[in-house]
């Protein structure tokens, strides 16, 4: 039987829309764009819910699983989130990491990739704590389960170290003990301080840019091809006018 771990107080330490099943079970589940917490915690996972946002959404589904050394299998279903592509992120994130710098996911094709409050160390420790089973746009309950019992069969033990706690609601200090501000833009879910905003928005500005390029050269293509048939279908009205005549000529000429 495997070797489980206590469960820290209060875990999950991270407010979601999800539900806690069995704190010790090697499983967990996100859902993606798709409502289903009711159904998927009855597979015998330790924590199910959906997940709509490629940044704080992301950041605190790491934080709730390198917090709970006994989850070993991370299953994404569900349907994807269509601009945020939440569940290639997460793919993306356990495959590439991120840029130290930038905090930005490698090769994520969501809008805002940025995990602002992660270290590389808890993105490694999510890489290496768990095996990624992915289910992206697959909503059949009785595959998910499949899956999720492949994964409980396995029996695995909890990972090898200790929780990793991570607080993304801590503010910093300032002098005196005092809070300073810091907003939360609800409509990117990223955090606004001054330097990071900047990055984000600069970021953000790039990305639909070359959204916005993407789409221009695809319609240009369209209309290219397009063009292209319609000037085809021209001159083949023509050529054809044109060798009615030739043939009406020579059939007058040679009198047949």
């Amino acid at each position: 039987m495997a070797n489980k771990k206590e469960v820290i107080k209060d875990w999950p330490l991270e407010t979601g829309d999800y539900l806690v099943g069995d704190p010790t079970s090697s499983v967990a589940i996100v859902s993606l764009g798709s409502k289903m917490n009711e159904e998927l915690i009855k597979t015998g996972v330790a924590i199910a819910g959906p997940l709509h946002t490629e940044n704080l959404g992301i950041e605190k589904v790491v934080a709730n699983i390198i917090s709970n050394p006994n989850i070993r299998y991370l299953v994404i279903c569900g349907s994807e989130v269509q601009g945020h592509i939440t569940g290639q992120t997460v793919e993306a994130l356990y495959e590439n990491g991120i840029d130290e710098e930038t905090k930005s996911i490698i090769g994520s094709d969501g809008a805002i990739p940025f995990v602002e409050n992660l270290e590389v160390d808890a993105i490694e420790r999510f890489q290496d704590q768990i095996e990624l089973v992915s289910m992206i746009d697959n909503e059949n309950l009785d595959e998910i389960q499949q899956a999720v019992d492949k994964c409980l069969n396995e029996d695995k033990d909890a990972y090898n170290e200790d929780a990793l706690i991570i607080n993304l609601n801590e503010k910093p200090q300032e002098d005196d003990d005092e809070e300073s501000e810091t907003t939360l833009d609800e409509t990117t879910n990223m955090q606004t301080s001054p330097v990071s905003g900047l990055a984000v928005n600069f970021h953000e500005i790039e990305v639909r840019i070359r959204f916005l390029n993407a789409r221009i050269n695809e319609l240009a293509k369209l209309r290219k091809i397009s063009s292209g048939y319609y000037a085809g279908k021209i001159e083949g009205i023509v050529i054809g006018f044109i060798l009615t005549i030739i043939v009406f000529l020579i059939l007058q000429i040679t009198g047949i």
